[in-house]
């Protein structure tokens, strides 16, 4: 997963990098600046995720692809002005001006200064920071003077999916214009904040699908769910998580629920989390007419860049994170014809061994002043949510851009799940992520 650490030099230097032509901010050169901020972005991911545009979800593999950074400040010091934004900046081209920070270039990082003229009085402050691509989200952000009462959110574009998202805040302290750290040998004090990925994420990784419901050809393969969000917000965050899966918090950050686009197979409404034509992966259909789609179709082709085994398709998508619907399962697995009617399905549920079971989901409020919101009912394994910084799986792809054979499976690496046994599919969150889940389906 990827972590963004901002401390006090940091953002001074952030600040200082975005004009230093104008005085609104220049890169830190350890100059014994009083008030900095570092971001910094930590990440156990293959350097190759990294790209400048947007990745898809092709593995559990921590990748991230950002290139803007938002910092927000606020005064958190009792009275009328308490939340209001005393600096706001934006960093531009994370990904090209950020240095890696660790010989196996697994994080990047980089430090900025705050211009003296907006230098931070003495005082009680949080910084807020969002990492985001420009477009993806309809992103709302405060302006300098703003006060604020709530959260700061983020919207899906109309007909689109997810994308990945990072965020994080910190309180610190302001004494004598210095930032007031706890290491009074250090010239320089450090306010650290750990940006997480604020989406959900959820693939299916499967192999010998059926070629045929009866007498009718399968088209494709969908994962649908009760519910799912259109608006994320960046509060309650999880400052305690840092490179395992300890301390894991189980929260939907997501809000606004999306408008049905498909159903159960028992009719209820439902959303579709993610989909895979057949054709896309087996152009031509069942080649050997067996009766499965497997690695004995010659026609098998990858449909996407990352590796995958042959005779395998894989789906995905980020996802923001959405509530259970007590007394209703939540996920279910289909077989499609080719005119979308549904010839197939398996209830999805955790498996029985997942340390999501049992737990009380909460839910992030839109409101600053209002505390998290627990959900009232304990997650099962039939019955559960889609929780923040969470990776759900069915099958095992580990490293989207790894070297595997497409013939033989790396053990613990590559594990499509094989659907012509009809036998129970497990969901996983990956510890790269916040938690790792096994999701099964039914006979």
């Amino acid at each position: 997963m990827k972590k963004y650490f901002i401390s006090g030099a940091m953002l001074a230097g952030l600040m200082s990098l975005a004009a230093c032509s104008n005085d609104e901010g220049v890169v830190a050169d350890n100059n014994r600046a009083e008030q900095q901020f570092t971001i910094t972005l930590a990440s156990s991911g293959d350097r190759a995720t990294r790209a400048a545009a947007d990745r898809t979800l092709e593995s559990e593999a921590a990748g991230q692809s950002i290139e803007k950074v938002t910092l927000v400040v606020r005064s958190q010091d009792d009275g009328a002005d308490k939340n209001k934004v005393v600096y706001i900046h934006t960093l531009d081209n994370w990904n090209d001006t950020a240095t890696d920070y660790d010989t196996n270039g697994h994080g990047k990082k980089l430090t900025f200064t705050i211009p003296k003229a907006d230098k931070l009085g003495a005082g009680s402050y949080v910084v807020t920071a969002v990492g985001y691509n420009e477009g993806n989200y309809n992103l709302k952000l405060p302006a300098k003077g703003d006060v604020l009462d709530k959260n700061i959110t983020a919207t899906t574009q109309a007909g689109a999916e997810a994308k990945e998202v990072f965020a994080g805040e910190q309180e610190f302290t302001v004494k004598d214009g210095k930032i007031d750290g706890t290491d009074g040998s250090k010239a320089i004090q450090s306010v650290d904040v750990t940006l997480h990925r604020q989406v959900a994420g959820a693939y299916g990784y499967f192999t010998s699908i059926p070629a045929k419901i009866g007498e009718t050809d399968v088209a494709s393969i969908r994962m649908v769910s009760r519910s799912k969000n259109t608006v994320l917000t960046f509060g309650s965050f999880n400052r305690s998580f840092t490179t395992t899966d300890a301390n894991v918090m189980y929260m939907v950050n997501g809000s606004v629920p999306a408008g049905k686009t498909a159903k159960f197979l028992n009719g209820d409404e439902a959303n579709v989390l993610f989909s895979a034509k057949i054709t896309d992966w087996f152009p031509g259909g069942d080649k050997n007419n067996d009766g499965v789609y497997d690695k004995k179709d010659t026609n098998w082709t990858k449909h996407y860049s990352g590796s995958y085994l042959k005779g395998s398709v894989f789906a995905s998508n980020f996802i923001v994170p959405f509530s259970a619907t007590e007394g209703k399962s939540t996920l279910e697995l289909q077989l499609l014809d080719a005119t979308g009617n549904v010839l197939y399905a398996w209830p999805v549920k955790l498996d029985a061994s997942n340390d999501q079971i049992g737990k009380t989901g909460e839910t992030a409020s839109a409101n600053l002043s209002d505390p998290i919101t627990a959900m009232g009912f304990a997650e099962t394994a039939d019955v559960f949510s889609l929780f923040r910084n969470h990776i759900y799986s069915i099958g095992i792809h580990k490293q989207g851009t790894s070297t595997t054979d497409p013939e033989t499976p790396v053990p613990g690496t590559d594990q499509p799940t094989d659907l012509s046994k009809i036998q129970n599919v497990v969901i996983r969150v990956n510890d790269n992520w916040e938690a790792m889940h096994h999701m099964s389906i039914d006979e």
